[in-house]
């Protein structure tokens, strides 16, 4: 299992936005909790998956369609070095205890039983987060033609997100 700090940027201005997206993120967690920080429109996320991180990256994408297209998902390894108040770092960096000043966080093992009626084994969840991330990949609108052009008219070619430009490949093999 790997630990990941994921850093989202943009207009995220209300605790229930913030809450929201962390319930969204509850199906890839694999930490007992997972853990959140939000300041000026920059909310980080702390937890642990054994998700792959190219299903966590379309995932993540997914989750925040709509939201914001700017985000950062970082591997936390001996090498990450962060500069944080201590108490939000000591919040965010150990995904085992709960947290006593800050209550921001997501208890894994209430949120999956609340969320799931039936038990599974590994090989069950992973099953279950390929189904949400398929029901995920039907229920997000593509970017439409024009989207796109006037992107690349605006801000270069250059400027695409990888979805956009796999959408625009699309595109031009079947229209």
């Amino acid at each position: 299992m790997k630990k990941y700090i994921l850093t989202v940027v943009g207009k995220i201005n209300s605790e229930k936005l913030c809450k929201d997206l962390a319930l969204g993120l509850t199906p890839i967690v694999d930490s007992p909790n997972l853990k959140f920080q939000h300041t000026n429109n920059v909310l980080l996320f702390s937890f642990a998956s054994e998700v792959s991180k190219e299903e966590l990256f379309d995932y993540i994408t997914g989750i925040l369609f709509g939201i914001t297209e700017t985000f950062i998902l970082t591997e936390v390894s001996d090498n990450l070095t962060v500069s944080l108040p201590k108490d939000i770092k000591d919040h965010l960096m150990d995904l085992e205890k709960e947290g006593e000043n800050v209550d921001m966080r997501i208890d894994m093992k209430e949120e999956k039983s609340r969320t799931r009626n039936f038990m599974y084994d590994e090989e069950g969840e992973d099953d279950f987060v390929a189904l949400l991330l398929e029901e995920l990949k039907e229920n997000v609108k593509k970017p439409s033609l024009d989207f796109i052009l006037d992107k690349i008219s605006i801000s270069g070619f250059e400027s695409l997100s990888e979805r956009e430009k796999n959408t625009l490949d699309y595109y031009s093999k079947n229209y």
